[in-house]
């Protein structure tokens, strides 16, 4: 009989540990929100469309430009290309190409783990509740509001460390790379103009500010370029100095501030919004890349385990998958 297996989270590491671990268990993915995606998830508000998380990821090992190499073929990934802008305020801006390849998901950042997701069991809008209780050997799982999710040899979490401490708190060693890991939060402010972009460059990097990014995700590959989808991003100390504050008066700081650096007037775009994430970028990691524990058949991977970059985490989701494999 097939070993079982869950996953708790479909971004791209529950999705790739999934994708390696399918074709010798049963396995099923359960997601909180209402679609795949995690950090590279798209926010839609038609006709606008804003990649808040993730905005590109580069390739500098050949094993991940290997994956990638098909879905470039497949036109699921693509090149953005295009000027970088410097910005600062009270200084003139300075324009500058990129010096490796910057790869997106098309047409939207959560493309890529829709196409992953194919064939897979996942199960969208479910809140796995904190493991507890163990049957012959099998955790018990239920969701949030108790209702049974199946029984399973091995749970598999990929949510931020903190919540992934919540929910593997009974079913792991006290000491694992989780305990050590620290992650810092942003704010995603996006702004939905109903005009084709004018300026000269298609991101920036802000010094000195508030606000760490501004991307026009309308310049991507595969993009409605008629209109202006933009993010900004703050800077993530800043955003950890606000963290709980009310995103209603962070919005405004962010407007100002963007203002101020483009010269633009966004107080009357199409769409205004801005989203919090509470657990963005690894601003202390144990360094491990996932947590094992063979004892009580757990596992963890995602964000948090060494850096944020996608190459990186990819990495990690792959070598989590085949220590499991020789395990089950």
């Amino acid at each position: 009989m097939n070993k079982r297996i869950a996953i708790i989270g479909a971004g791209l590491s529950g999705l790739c540990v999934a994708r390696d671990l399918s074709a010798h268990a049963d396995v099923v993915l359960f997601e909180k929100s209402r679609g795949v995606g995690g950090r590279m998830s798209t926010r839609y508000a038609d006709p606008f469309y804003f990649d808040h998380g993730t905005q590109y990821f580069t390739a500098r090992t050949q094993a991940f430009t290997d994956f990638l190499a098909p879905l470039i073929e497949e036109a699921v990934i693509g090149a953005w290309r295009g000027d970088v802008a410097d910005l600062q305020l009270g200084q003139r801006p300075s324009l500058h190409q990129w010096s490796e390849p910057h790869w997106v998901a098309t047409p939207h950042m959560n493309s890529l783990c829709k196409h992953l997701a194919q064939g897979l069991d996942v199960r969208l809008s479910v809140e796995v509740a904190p493991l507890s209780q163990r049957h012959n050997g099998r955790w018990l799982m239920r969701d949030r509001d108790g209702h049974d999710l199946g029984a399973f040899d091995w749970v598999v979490s990929t949510a931020p460390a903190v919540q992934t401490l919540r929910l593997l708190d009974q079913a792991m060693d006290n000491a694992s790379p989780l305990h050590a890991s620290r992650m810092k939060g942003c704010y995603a402010l996006m702004i939905g103009l109903r005009q084709r972009w004018d300026h000269p460059w298609i991101a920036a990097k802000v010094r000195d500010n508030p606000i760490a990014w501004i991307a026009v995700n309308s310049t991507k590959p595969h993009r409605d370029h008629a209109i202006t989808s933009l993010v900004v991003h703050s800077d993530n100390d800043w955003a950890e100095q606000h963290i709980d504050e009310a995103v209603e008066d962070i919005q405004p700081i962010l407007i100002s501030q963007f203002e101020a650096l483009t010269g633009m007037d966004v107080r009357k775009a199409d769409y205004l919004t801005t989203h919090r994430w509470r657990y963005a970028l690894v601003g202390e990691t144990g360094g491990a890349g996932f947590m094992l524990d063979p004892n009580h058949h757990t596992a963890a991977t995602g964000d948090w385990a060494s850096v944020s970059r996608i190459e990186e985490v990819w990495h990690n989701a792959k070598t989590l998958a085949k220590e499991i494999l020789a395990l089950v």
